[in-house]
């Protein structure tokens, strides 16, 4: 893996699902300067309040071939096989996928992150444990912050 920053506020953004996992990962493409389309039937009160205030669009069904047209970075968040795997055979050589049910499927990976107004540290297990990559970062950020952790 290369790790890198990318201003992802010039490219179309596609997440499917409309869960936890789709939530969190809005949050952050949102504070990024992204505008998310979400292909979902249903969504957590946090994506509707995001569509209705145009920081996401929404399309409220089940993934559909053509979704991904135009799109550089997807990501699949559901917890549905059949529709991860229909999604995941979309995807075309140009484009980027975050399978965040099987990260071997991945073409690219979250970091944890710690932004502060002047630096951002991120930590990366390889996706292999998040929950430790979350773990370092708390106690990076209790080293460098102690008033933030």
């Amino acid at each position: 893996m290369y790790p890198m920053m990318v201003d992802i506020s010039k490219r179309k953004v596609v997440v499917v699902g409309g869960g936890k996992i789709a939530t969190r990962k809005l949050q952050e493409l949102i504070r990024c300067g992204a505008q998310p389309t979400v292909v979902a039937p249903a969504v957590s009160p946090e994506i509707q309040k995001w569509a209705e205030g145009g920081q996401a669009l929404l399309v409220r069904r089940t993934y559909q071939s053509g979704d991904f047209d135009g799109a550089t970075f997807i990501f699949i968040c559901t917890d549905d096989p059949a529709t991860n795997k229909a999604a995941r055979s979309e995807v075309g050589p140009h484009q980027f996928l975050n399978d965040t049910t099987d990260c071997s499927n991945s073409d690219f990976i979250n970091l944890a992150t710690l932004r502060q107004d002047d630096y951002l540290v991120a930590v990366s297990t390889y996706g292999n444990d998040p929950r430790k990559a979350k773990r370092l970062l708390r106690e990076i950020t209790e080293k460098i912050n102690p008033t933030q952790a």
